[in-house]
């Protein structure tokens, strides 16, 4: 039967995690809004989005390691996909200087991660 098995439990709190992280993913809106409509980064830093999208991605490793995390899973892949469409709007945005500076930063970064 159903009730309040700790199955139930389980899956009643992971959706209610899932809905939460939803909107939090979704709280940056207002600022790129006004992004876009100055057409501006106005001082604004990319390292929250850039540190989001790491730890959804860091997520998403635990999930395919982890058994029975279809919610993790989706979740964090709407994460991924949202926090790289934050990154991709801020450098479409940013003076040039601060897009150079944010790319040579990553390469660097990736050029160590490959060592």
């Amino acid at each position: 039967m159903g009730g309040l098995s700790p199955q139930n439990l389980a899956f009643a709190f992971g959706l209610l995690g899932n809905i939460i992280s939803f909107f939090v993913f979704l709280s940056p809106l207002p600022t790129f809004y006004q992004i876009y409509k100055k057409k501006s980064t106005e001082g604004f830093q990319s390292v929250p989005y850039v540190v989001a999208l790491f730890s959804a991605m860091l997520l998403m490793y635990y999930a395919f390691l982890k058994s029975n995390s279809t919610l993790l899973i989706t979740i964090n892949s709407f994460g991924c996909f949202i926090e790289t469409f934050y990154i991709a709007v801020y450098l479409f945005y940013a003076p040039k200087k601060v897009k150079v500076l944010f790319l040579t930063k990553s390469l660097s970064n990736h050029r160590v991660l490959q060592d």
